[in-house]
């Protein structure tokens, strides 16, 4: 479940396929895991695409949020407290994971939260929420900082943030600062979902910067 397994399996992926190099995009906490991914293999990746991401994010950073999603934070403690006390099954645990994070956790996300409660339920209609990948998630990285991976990435590299994200676009802007020579862009009508609250702005965006004709 965790971060270096998550990179792993990603080069697996790669060598099975029979391909020398590959493009490669992270979004969120998976645009923190691409940071060490080209940093780690850089001969193995051509472009990299770094979604809503952040170099680095530590407890000074939760205080700062906590202050400033207190709604949030309250209901996460809730949330916490009754899966921790009550005799909820693997499955329904699982089930209440995926309640949470849609109905409660991805909408502040989105600059529009009309579109989060139109888009939400079925973008992970399909997708297996896990509790237990989420606590492991917590405790892997209480503290993450990458900044000094940045200069060893070699892959061209575009680093994409939305204006209305949780994510201070400043803070995104830190991995697109350390990678030489990479790209940075904004979206403007966007939080943390950019793909789904400006889908024409970032297809042209992301396969303009792979050279690929829509």
């Amino acid at each position: 479940m965790g971060t270096a397994a998550v990179r792993d399996d990603s080069d697996a992926l790669r060598r099975h396929l029979g391909l020398e190099t590959v493009h490669v995009i992270g979004w969120s906490n998976g645009a923190m895991n691409l940071i060490l991914l080209a940093s780690e293999r850089p001969a193995t990746i051509d472009r990299a695409i770094f979604l809503h991401g952040t170099p680095r994010f530590g407890p000074e950073d939760m205080a700062e949020f906590r202050e400033k999603y207190p709604e949030w934070f309250a209901a996460y403690g809730e949330f916490q407290q009754r899966m921790s006390s009550s005799d909820l099954s693997v499955e329904e645990q699982n089930v209440a994971v995926g309640e949470f994070f849609i109905e409660v956790a991805f909408p502040p996300s989105f600059a529009d939260p009309q579109l989060a409660a139109e888009t939400l339920p079925g973008m992970y209609a399909n997708t297996g929420f896990s509790w237990a990948h989420w606590q492991y998630s917590q405790q892997e990285h209480p503290s993450f900082d990458a900044r000094d991976k940045l200069g060893a990435i070699t892959a061209r590299s575009l680093v994409l943030a939305g204006a209305h994200d949780s994510m201070p676009v400043e803070r995104v802007e830190e991995i697109h600062l350390g990678i030489p020579s990479s790209m940075f862009k904004v979206f403007d009508e966007s939080g943390h979902f950019a793909p789904v609250e400006e889908p024409d702005a970032f297809e042209s965006t992301v396969l303009g910067f792979l050279g690929v004709k829509p």
